[in-house]
């Protein structure tokens, strides 16, 4: 018999290139579908172990990278559709300008998050601590900003999972659970940490009681669409929509009703005449309204704040930490809103203590450092969703804040407008 030759020198390289690069295209498959069983629509966050687990055996930055850019692009898929709409809807881009600049992003945001896990890649003959310590950190990098500021999908996602009502010690063993994931194979220390955490997520988790939000308190969603300001009569129709919902709701027995995110738009002083009468109607009845509102901070350049205000029988304010990136939080622009402080306290309503997230932030953990410490009675989240509500984004969003609220424990409201 006839024996093969052996492949020449010049034909191996192009054999090895060629299995490296289906290689990579495992992984980015491998990311994308974990991604699409976590989030919508899937809804399994604790498949997020894999990806570390996956990246700690895979060879080289570029094929521990991969798996990362697939689980990002997948997750984020709809930034491109998002921007369009968006930018369009509002005239400051034509749709394939806006297209393309959703798709630059689309692009960017998988490789600036991928980044941590490919620069801290160890190599594959590093210990299991090392492997662990690199995962931990990379997780921690893509959650809290700079990166943060982009923080969607954050693996961290996995502790309101593993152990719901923890708080911040839930968190941290939601950390360790992935550090755990990208050394379990290396180490007997790693195993042994891994079954430890096995135990507490099965007694959190069978202790976890569902959380009721108060008595009489109510979300309204809203399916009034964008909101047209470049007119007094639109500002008027759209005054009068949002008044007729708030009486209902009031009407119907409800004390405390919650409205979306920017749902009044820019407050001018004619929407403080046209609502002045209600106010005062709810202080005098008792009740309470939760609205959605920018506020002016300065004139030139325009500066605002996007709100939630408690108006009626109690008062308050907190201003959204991040609004979204590009779309409203655009510092060097001449319209731009801004930044409100980390350690705003909880607005009590009611009596009780009042958590907020404000559309953006139910995709982010670091805006939500004090719900973690400090129990608060509700999260109420407000959010704006005309440009998105028929996509899969409108439901990881909602994924997302009820992570939040599940790890810490706290009843969640939610108000939309579609």
């Amino acid at each position: 018999m006839f024996a093969l030759p052996p492949l020449l020198p010049s034909t191996r390289a192009p054999v090895r290139s060629l299995a490296r690069s289906l290689a990579c295209v495992a992984l980015i498959a491998t990311g994308a579908l974990v991604a699409l069983a976590t989030w919508y629509p899937g809804h399994c966050q604790v498949l997020l172990l894999l990806l570390p687990a996956v990246w700690s055996r895979a060879r080289g930055r570029a094929s521990a990278v991969a798996i990362w850019i697939g689980y990002y692009l997948a997750g984020a898929r709809d930034i491109p559709l998002v921007c369009m709409r968006f930018f369009s809807g509002y005239g400051d881009l034509t749709r394939p300008e806006a297209l393309m600049l959703g798709v630059s992003f689309w692009i960017a945001q998988a490789c600036v998050l991928a980044t941590p896990w490919a620069v801290l890649k160890p190599e594959s003959d590093a210990s299991a601590t090392r492997h662990a310590l690199c995962a931990a950190v990379a997780t921690v990098l893509v959650t809290v900003p700079p990166l943060g500021i982009i923080g969607w999908l954050s693996p961290a996602y996995v502790a309101s999972t593993l152990f719901p009502g923890w708080k911040a010690p839930g968190l941290v063993l939601g950390i360790t659970a992935i550090a755990c994931a990208a050394s379990v194979s290396r180490g007997r220390f790693a195993r042994q940490v891994a079954t430890v955490l096995v135990i507490l997520s099965l007694l959190a988790r069978g202790v976890a009681s569902a959380p009721v939000v108060p008595s009489r308190w109510t979300a309204l969603d809203t399916r009034l669409g964008r909101f047209d300001q470049s007119s007094y009569a639109s500002l008027y129709a759209r005054t009068q929509q949002v008044q007729t919902s708030a009486q209902r709701a009031f009407s119907e027995g409800a004390t405390v009703v919650v409205l979306p995110e920017e749902i009044v738009g820019l407050w001018r002083p004619a929407m403080g005449y046209w609502w002045r009468n209600d106010i005062q109607a709810f202080a005098a009845a008792r009740r309470t309204l939760i609205v959605g509102m920018d506020l002016t901070a300065s004139r030139t350049p325009l500066r605002y704040t996007d709100s939630a205000v408690v108006v009626g029988a109690d008062h308050g304010r907190l201003d959204s930490r991040q609004p979204v990136p590009a779309a409203l939080w655009r510092p060097s622009a001449a319209v731009s809103a801004i930044r409100g402080s980390l350690s705003q306290p909880y607005v009590t309503v009611a009596g009780k203590s009042v958590a907020f997230s404000i559309c953006y932030e139910d995709l982010l953990w670091w805006p939500h450092w004090r719900i973690l410490q400090q129990s608060p009675d509700v999260l109420v989240s407000l959010s704006n969703s005309w440009f998105d509500a028929d996509l899969p984004l409108a439901h990881i969003q909602r994924q997302g804040v009820a992570a939040i609220a599940r790890l810490s424990g706290v009843p969640l409201l939610r108000a939309v407008n579609r």
